[in-house]
């Protein structure tokens, strides 16, 4: 046995599969993954098929995308390979015909803006041609992954991508690494994308009727940038007491409590302050005097916002995605809709109203005042429950902050956790989502800009 010629023949295969590689068609594969996308944010479902080599490339496709796609431990695709089912495969194939066993599921399940993908080698497989036939009459898109010169499949694909080799073994090692190379495309993607991350599902035994935002952050953007603007302001405070620690311990001392306590009144964060800098042999200082430095502070920030506002600027721009929409939908179905922030009042209601979003809450918008010693969300709480005599289980609750997660989760509220990523207004902000979760969120959106699915799922949890 000459080992020399296997080991040459093994380095050739490799240097003509990647220049193969090389040669393909990239634009129309990232054509099909974002067509991909699009099917599942529309709810709609994938299905995929193969036979003999290409029916396991359909088969790890149909893995890869359920599990592979994955994000921040939010849902996939809703994904079916139906030739990993033997007993219905080799039933259709002994009832009726080998060349039905694709199109006969795909009659029963698929529907139109469904996706059926396949992989052939040839292009020219009998039950993939039925099936893609089927798939054109019922409007599911048809998508092939080929090789050769496409074969018949080639003029029944919506989108198609010819790996260029006449080896059939390196047609399907192509037809993998396209597969591969979706799914990290399209990962990588989805981090900006929608997408819902399930921690609990919603009771089935239980009508959700009302429903709480939190103001900043989860509705208005106005503000983004406020913990950029309080955490190094308490930093420089603290740092001026006589047995302050170093630079990097105290930056992490106040964001850790900066985030704990967000949710409630802006005061409650600068009462920690006070605290902090007397257990540090500062001298006392009351917390309306650091709050109202922070707030000029912001102030400056947000002034040309504000401005923008007041000038007729478009208010989505300073609206987390989708906000308008959800707002509408859940007033049109009953919901009862409650605001509560740890903003000042005054500000949330001026704000709420340049934004045009203070009509959909009939008056029951709530924030800080200066007679106020507890927790205003806390307070609109138990006003919810008493006034309407409900259970917390009834309530739903849209928020970014520790403070309104933690309450609403504790009287056993469905909790969702908005963490937007402000700055981009899109994405997750991982740091609000590690924070939210550890506050018991029932639920983890980037924003709102899928809120007909997001409704659909808190009514019936599914």
């Amino acid at each position: 046995m000459d080992i020399k010629k296997i080991e040459t023949e093994m380095q050739q295969y490799a240097t003509t599969l990647i220049s193969e590689m090389q040669t393909s068609d990239w634009h129309t594969l990232a054509e099909i993954a974002k067509v991909l996308i699009e099917v599942g944010k529309a709810n709609g479902r994938i299905f995929t098929a193969g036979n003999g080599g290409s029916h396991a490339t359909a088969s790890h496709m149909a893995n890869d995308f359920t599990k592979g796609c994955r994000v921040l431990g939010r849902t996939a695709f809703d994904i079916e390979c139906i030739s990993d089912a033997n007993a219905v495969t080799t039933c259709l194939a002994n009832d009726f015909s080998y060349s039905e066993i694709f199109s006969i599921p795909l009659r029963t399940k698929a529907r139109a803006g469904d996706a059926f993908v396949y992989f052939s080698g040839s292009g020219n497989s009998p039950n993939l041609i039925e099936a893609a036939n089927t798939a054109r009459e019922m409007g599911v898109i048809t998508i092939g992954f080929l090789g050769r010169d496409g074969g018949t499949l080639k003029d029944l694909s919506d989108y198609h991508i010819i790996a260029p080799s006449c080896s059939m073994e390196r047609i399907e090692d192509l037809h993998m690494m396209y597969e591969h190379n979706m799914v990290c495309a399209i990962r990588s993607t989805l981090e900006d994308e929608w997408g819902m991350e399930i921690i609990r599902y919603p009771s089935r035994n239980t009508n959700l009727r009302f429903a709480l935002f939190d103001f900043d952050g989860t509705l208005s953007l106005i503000r983004e940038g406020w913990r950029e603007i309080m955490i190094p302001y308490f930093v420089e405070e603290l740092l001026q007491a006589p047995n302050a620690e170093d630079k990097e311990c105290i930056e992490e001392m106040v964001a850790l409590f900066v985030d704990r306590l967000t949710g409630k009144q802006t005061i409650f964060q600068c009462m920690r302050l006070s605290e902090e800098v007397i257990k540090r042999g500062g001298e006392k200082t009351e917390p309306g005097v650091y709050k109202a430095e922070y707030l000029r502070r912001l102030g400056i920030h947000i002034k040309n916002r504000i401005a923008e506002l007041r000038n007729g600027a478009d208010p989505e721009n300073h609206l987390v995605p989708g906000s308008v929409k959800l707002l509408e939908s859940l007033k049109n179905r009953g919901y009862k809709l409650y605001l509560a922030s740890g903003t000042d009042e005054e500000d949330v209601l001026k704000e709420a109203k340049l934004l045009k979003i203070d009509e959909y809450f009939d008056g029951h918008i709530y924030g800080a005042r200066d007679d106020m010693t507890d927790c205003s969300k806390e307070t609109v709480i138990k006003q919810l429950i008493s006034e309407n005599n409900l259970t917390g289980a009834e309530l739903v609750s849209f928020g970014d902050g520790f403070v309104e997660i933690e309450l609403v989760a504790d009287i056993g509220g469905y909790a969702i956790a908005v963490a937007t990523d402000e700055v981009r207004r899109k994405g997750i902000n991982s740091i609000k989502r590690k924070r939210l979760l550890e506050a018991g969120a029932a639920l983890v959106i980037p924003d709102f800009s899928e809120a007909d699915k997001l409704i659909e799922f808190i009514s019936i949890g599914l």
